[in-house]
């Protein structure tokens, strides 16, 4: 039989990972938004160190590698279907086209032209 403890935890184990799974869906609908950990933070109610434990516990990873994993699989998906880079760039959130082809390049070894041709 649970104790009311143990239930408790349980509740609290899916609350949190419920309020993850909105933020996640948060990201991937708002990618052209400001999705530094503090804004994020601030729209779900928590405190940014809370938001980055959130994401490094239970996604084994910090939430802003999060955040441009999503960028960059988007962006490629985006390349993919033939998109200009500068369109696509923008559409994952980016301003600076330098910065977005770092990121490209960082994540895929290529840059965003490359991959294009």
């Amino acid at each position: 039989m649970q104790t009311p403890q143990n239930i408790n935890i349980s509740d609290q184990l899916l609350h949190w990972q419920s309020r993850l799974e909105r933020i996640k869906e948060y990201v991937l609908t708002n990618l052209t938004a400001d999705l530094s950990a503090g804004s994020v933070a601030q729209k779900f109610g928590l405190n940014e160190s809370t938001l980055r434990y959130l994401f490094q516990s239970q996604e084994d990873e910090s939430f802003h590698t999060y955040v441009e994993r999503i960028r960059m699989n988007k962006a490629v998906q985006l390349l993919a279907e033939g998109k200009w880079v500068k369109e696509a760039m923008r559409e994952v959130g980016y301003k600076n086209r330098g910065t977005f082809n770092n990121a490209f390049k960082k994540r895929f070894k290529h840059t965003p032209g490359s991959f294009k041709k």
